[in-house]
């Protein structure tokens, strides 16, 4: 039996880009720059979901410590890709992986 069962990361990885993805559709970077009064409560409600999709993918593929930080890199680093500012990625990977954490 392996320390660290390694096999289904890719699974994982490319479920991280696709929340990623989804982000980017529902809330463009460009979005980043707005300041009317529903942009807090937009990005709450995406990132609510994105959570909740997380916590569905954990319960069903019982992700330990490192898949759950595998899944919150892979995320991170698909922000940062698809060209969010650095804290905005770093608040919505907190957000995202906090909710997992927690349930």
């Amino acid at each position: 039996m392996a320390l660290f069962d390694l096999q289904g990361t890719r699974e994982l990885e490319e479920f991280a880009v696709s929340l990623a993805d989804d982000l980017g559709r529902r809330f463009p970077p460009a979005s980043e720059a707005r300041t009317d009064p529903g942009v807090q409560h937009q990005i709450k409600v995406i990132l609510e979901g994105l959570g909740a999709r997380a916590v569905r993918y954990h319960k069903e593929h019982k992700l330990g410590v490192y898949k759950k930080a595998k899944l919150g890199n892979a995320f991170k680093w698909r922000l940062k890709e698809i060209g969010y500012s650095p804290d905005f990625c770093e608040r919505a990977t907190k957000e995202v992986i906090t909710r997992l954490a927690v349930n």
